[in-house]
């Protein structure tokens, strides 16, 4: 199975992860390094799958800028 995780940056230290294919697949992290891992596992989870049969692209969403 392949997901598109979105990331958005949540605050100063995490990064909110949505996956749009898989309604309530959401998740967290402190480093984009872990951002698939924790989108495949957040999949499996709702899904009740293996973590490792699902592929993620990341995709980062750009910050906004706030004035």
């Amino acid at each position: 199975m392949e997901v598109t995780a979105i990331c958005i940056k949540a605050d100063q230290r995490w990064w909110a992860i949505e996956v749009p294919e898989v309604p309530g697949a959401l998740t967290q992290v402190a480093s984009l390094d872990d951002a698939a891992d924790m989108a495949a596992d957040a999949v499996a989870t709702v899904l009740e799958i293996d973590p490792a049969s699902v592929r993620v692209r990341v995709i980062v969403e750009p910050e906004v800028v706030r004035a």
